[in-house]
């Protein structure tokens, strides 16, 4: 979601604009991974669960039975799902096609669409919830607001102000039926929607109502989603569902967006300071072991809706302060985390992972509730984790780039891409993150300014206009702006040098191993395990189509020369390292790209590590800590191949540290 300041007819405060959807499009290795998401469960996730994702909002059709344990569902947990989930995926499935400008989908997406826009009831309400049942639960704006996330979606690629009117009414149904009723765990995400549509519209009543919910929620929530609690120093683990806590945060921010007020914009930005110092795992993924906050460590797991949801609100809280730091977390988790608990065919997520991972199975789960969340599939029996999957990379394509309110350009992200804004359109030529340097092609200049973002983990970036270096001027909020005037045919060279850095992880509040874990640049590195999948039945709401399995992943043993125990304990992942060792004895190599980058990757790094046959239990399916660092280990250290955490879905990211032999 977004504001987009040509559409607005109120002052708003967010310093940034993103482009509206379809401005940046796909190229090179994210149109690949897009292409893929289309023919795997972007495309399709609407045709395996026809009634949880299919039609809630055009006909209030939902699933029909208790998806853990068969009976008949609830309605009002039933509507509930089905607003949520079906709302995700319409959102995911809307920036998907405009994203790839395909025709087929944008064709799949309008359809959907006319049929919310007839869904809607004379009073303006539109949501998955009939009128026979309650209405003034959570479930409903909660859900609702995903469905107006699409809405908004559609309307900024397409300009319809039929859908803008239609929601515009349904957010007054809201403010009307709920004025003097509120909730206070998720249903307040709804500002979101209150806010943008405020700013195109100019209703006072959409920013009173949700100031008032914030106001509401001072004295009558049980979770810290208040404007104080994220303005003091406390965040407990277990203290609130991550997910719900990653959108809730922004609120704040929302409504200084709107208002200008300093002290919500400060609330928000110190709640997610404080998850991003106690909670946060350098693969970028938000500790959620039982969906629920939780410390950094090697086996402490993400539930997978947790990398779009904070990436969504790492988005608002660029545009609300301008600063381009939040990128950083963006990539983090785009790179890292949110590649490595996908199938690499796009047809399949892990509902929870961990940096460290030997095995993904219906028992694999340490936190899970329901063991098969371990496992792969393309629509768990709760497809919240597939359907978020599906925004996560369209998302973050459309928000590489950004505009002040004078249109200049800031370039936030970094992918291959093409771009089209106000005074600039230009291709991005790259293959970072596994490369240091990013080429801009200029086929339309018009005097814009470009401020590019300077990683914060990049010293010495140089910038190139036809070969020849310009002067960076340091603005503030962390971008830099180029000393030139670009016209088209100019070709822009951004270069930013990438070190090694080894970071001991402060898993403290977890099992107090202190592991070693390896990054250069925006990608972190792991120790790839060999793996063999197993298709099997799983646990759909409804039976799947042919092609479509949920997935076992195992790891492969060589058991040709010994038994399997000998196997295990002699495996290439039983490593640990040096905690003194030197970034310079880290040998990187580029390779040719011979094919899908998160399948073949283009970069590799070579390693001094020890064997350490005792690092991980052999008998257990879950991914157990290291009992004993530093871990006694064999021989001397060899060099051994990492490669990016995103090319893999078993791994050991997290090293354990070792006691060298004396």
């Amino acid at each position: 979601m977004n504001i987009l300041k040509e559409q607005a007819v109120v002052k708003t405060y967010n310093k940034l604009s993103r482009l509206p959807l379809g401005s940046i499009t796909a190229e090179g290795w994210l149109k690949e991974q897009l292409l893929r998401n289309k023919e795997g469960m972007g495309g399709h996730l609407d045709e395996l669960e026809p009634d949880l994702l299919g039609t809630p909002y055009i006909n209030y059709n939902t699933v029909k039975r208790h998806p853990f344990i068969g009976d008949p569902a609830d309605p009002i947990l039933a509507a509930g799902w089905g607003g949520e989930l079906s709302g995700v995926y319409w959102t995911g499935l809307i920036e998907l096609a405009f994203t790839l400008q395909d025709e087929e989908l944008i064709a799949k997406a309008t359809k959907w669409m006319e049929g919310v826009l007839k869904h809607q009831e004379p009073d303006g309400y539109l949501g998955t919830f009939p009128a026979d049942l309650d209405r003034m639960v959570d479930y409903n704006p909660l859900g609702a607001t995903w469905c107006y996330r699409a809405m908004l979606s559609f309307y900024e690629a397409t300009g319809r102000k039929d859908v803008l009117d239609a929601l515009h009414r349904a957010l007054l149904w809201f403010c009307e039926n709920w004025k003097d009723h509120k909730t206070d765990y998720c249903g307040c995400i709804i500002i979101e929607p209150m806010i943008v549509v405020y700013a195109y519209t100019g209703d006072e009543r959409l920013v009173k109502f949700s100031e008032d919910w914030l106001d509401w929620l001072e004295d009558h929530t049980i979770w810290p989603n208040s404007v104080s609690q994220y303005l003091s120093d406390k965040l407990p683990y277990v203290s609130f569902h991550a997910g719900a806590y990653g959108e809730d945060s922004k609120n704040p921010a929302l409504i200084y967006c709107a208002t200008g007020k300093e002290r919500m914009l400060k609330a928000s930005v110190n709640a997610f300071e404080k998850c991003l110092a106690r909670m946060v795992q350098t693969t970028g993924g938000v500790g959620s072991s039982s969906e629920y906050l939780s410390p950094k460590g090697a086996a402490q797991e993400t539930e997978y809706c947790n990398y779009s949801h904070f990436n969504h609100s790492y988005y608002w809280m660029a545009l609300s302060t301008g600063e381009a730091r939040w990128a950083d977390e963006v990539e983090r988790a785009t790179f890292n985390g949110a590649q490595g608990a996908r199938k690499k065919d796009e047809r399949a997520v892990a509902y929870f992972t961990s940096p460290n991972q030997t095995q993904a199975s219906n028992e694999s789960s340490i936190y899970g509730d329901w063991g098969e969340y371990g496992a792969y599939a393309p629509c768990f029996h709760v497809a919240c984790c597939p359907t978020q999957s599906v925004r996560t990379m369209p998302e973050f394509i459309r928000s590489m780039a950004m505009t002040d309110e004078n249109d200049d350009l800031y370039l936030f992200c970094y992918g291959p891409a093409k771009v089209k804004a106000p005074k600039l359109d230009f291709t991005v030529d790259t293959l970072y993150p596994f490369r240091d340097t990013i080429a801009l092609h200029i086929t339309r200049g018009e005097g814009a300014n470009l401020n590019i973002r300077i990683p914060a983990w990049c010293k010495n970036a140089t910038v190139t206009v036809n070969g020849n270096e310009v002067k960076l001027i340091q603005i503030e909020n962390g971008f830099t702006r180029l000393d030139a005037t670009l016209s088209a045919g100019d070709e822009v060279v951004l270069r930013f040098p990438m070190e090694i850095k080894l970071v001991k992880v402060d898993d403290s509040h977890a099992s107090s191993k202190f592991p070693i874990s390896i990054e250069r640049g925006p990608l972190v590195y792991a120790l790839p395990i060999p793996t063999n999948w197993v298709e099997y039945p799983g646990n759909p709401i409804t039976p799947l189509s042919e092609g479509w399995s949920w997935y076992k992943a195992f790891p492969i043993l060589d058991t040709s020369n010994c038994d399997v125990f000998t196997a295990y304990y002699s495996a290439s992942w039983c490593k640990a390292i040096d905690e003194n060792l030197s970034p310079d004895e880290i040998k990187v190599i580029e390779h040719e790209p011979t094919g899908y980058v998160w399948e073949e990757p283009p970069i590799t790094i070579e390693v001094p590590l020890y064997h350490a046959k005792y690092a991980y239990m052999f008998c257990s399916p879950k991914m157990g800590e290291t009992y004993e660092v530093p871990i006694d280990v064999e021989g001397d250290a060899k060099m051994c191949k990492m490669v990016p955490h995103g090319c893999t879905n078993l791994r050991i990211t997290y090293l354990p540290r070792a006691a060298k032999p004396e």
